[in-house]
């Protein structure tokens, strides 16, 4: 009985020690809201698939699109922003040059656009 006594008392000890584990980088890259963009070589978001990137909100800086491949499309979905991406067609997210299309927050099923992206910013 003594014994049953003290090894319930070492697993209650145990237990209230235990202390959740700080986040995992996965775990932590998921709460970062996302967007995913596929570029594909058509301008239908056909053809080959030719790479992709995914555009985090975690920043309030013009981030140049590094994809180097010839794309004629793009496709976006997974869209769990919680605020508009503006997506330029020139690098540097020039405010009065070019085109720019937004991509609203939470929006699903974006599809497919057929504009050169050369830089994003969260506005």
């Amino acid at each position: 009985m003594q014994l049953t006594n003290a090894l319930a008392s070492l697993i209650l000890l145990a237990a209230a020690g235990v202390k959740a584990a700080p986040g995992t980088p996965v775990q932590e890259r998921q709460a970062t809201p996302t967007v995913y963009a596929q570029f594909f070589n058509g301008g239908g978001c056909q053809g080959p698939w030719l790479d992709d990137t995914v555009f985090a909100q975690n920043t309030n800086d013009c981030v140049n699109n590094t994809i180097s491949a010839n794309y004629g499309s793009t496709f976006f979905s997974g869209n769990t922003l919680t605020r508009t991406l503006r997506l330029y067609e020139l690098s540097g997210c020039p405010v009065n040059q070019g085109r720019f299309f937004d991509l609203v927050p939470g929006q699903q099923g974006t599809g497919c656009f057929a504009q050169h992206i050369g830089s994003a910013k969260f506005v």
